[in-house]
């Protein structure tokens, strides 16, 4: 009987959205570990190598191998995995999903946005899909689109204060100040240890000629930094 040896898989929690690595670094959820994966161990040493890898046929499958390949530095190989799950399964929402969030992070964002609208249109509610558009569209340049679609998102995950933060940027960005304030109060009272929240309300409170608040919302933003 073939030895095993086991390997840990680390895979970013689905359970709370995540920015894209080339967004405001705001606060992001932490990792999870799944249960331990049996990998082969090839029977002859000499003729084989030591381990054999297998392509994952499952769906799940080829989603913990590739969060895996890029965790481990290996981007290109993440994104093949997935281009070979959906050459077999051109409607999964999940591998449409994950590749284009991989190829946000590779600032592929014309490819990125493709699959996320394409994801869309099969499931219009996924949340994942609609914050991560969001974020694509206002690293775009696209302030308004992104501000409608992050609003959505926003709906869909209204315990995420992260998804409260990125759509007070982009409302800020298109002049909805008022908004902007109101999507933040709502990120604060999720989590009032935030700095770039109050850092962002210190703006947004200073364009409303807000100024007193405004200094209260910087001051509370330095204390956060400084702890």
């Amino acid at each position: 009987m073939p030895r095993t040896r086991q390997r840990r898989q680390v895979v970013p929690s689905l359970a709370r959205s995540q920015p894209l690595d080339w967004a405001p670094a705001w606060p992001a959820p932490a990792p999870y570990i799944l249960p331990a994966v049996p990998v082969p161990v090839a029977a002859d040493p000499i003729t084989a190598p030591a381990v054999a890898y297998a392509l994952p046929q499952s769906e799940n499958g080829r989603i913990a191998a590739a969060r895996l390949a890029e965790q481990e530095g290996r981007p290109e190989e993440a994104v093949a995995l997935l281009d070979d799950g959906i050459r077999s399964a051109p409607d999964s929402v999940q591998l449409l999903v994950l590749r284009g969030s991989l190829l946000g992070r590779q600032r592929r964002l014309s490819e990125a946005e493709s699959d996320l609208r394409r994801a869309l249109g099969l499931a219009p509610s996924h949340s994942q899909a609609l914050f991560d558009l969001g974020l694509i569209l206002w690293r775009r340049g696209l302030a308004v689109e992104a501000a409608h679609i992050l609003d959505r998102a926003a709906a869909h995950q209204p315990q995420n204060p992260v998804a409260f933060n990125y759509l007070a940027e982009a409302l800020n960005q298109t002049g909805q100040a008022e908004d902007a304030v109101v999507a933040l109060e709502r990120s604060l009272a999720l989590d009032p240890e935030q700095p770039r929240a109050y850092h962002l309300m210190g703006r947004v409170l200073d364009r409303l000629h807000r100024h007193d608040e405004a200094v209260l919302a910087y001051r509370r933003g330095q204390e956060l930094s400084r702890q």
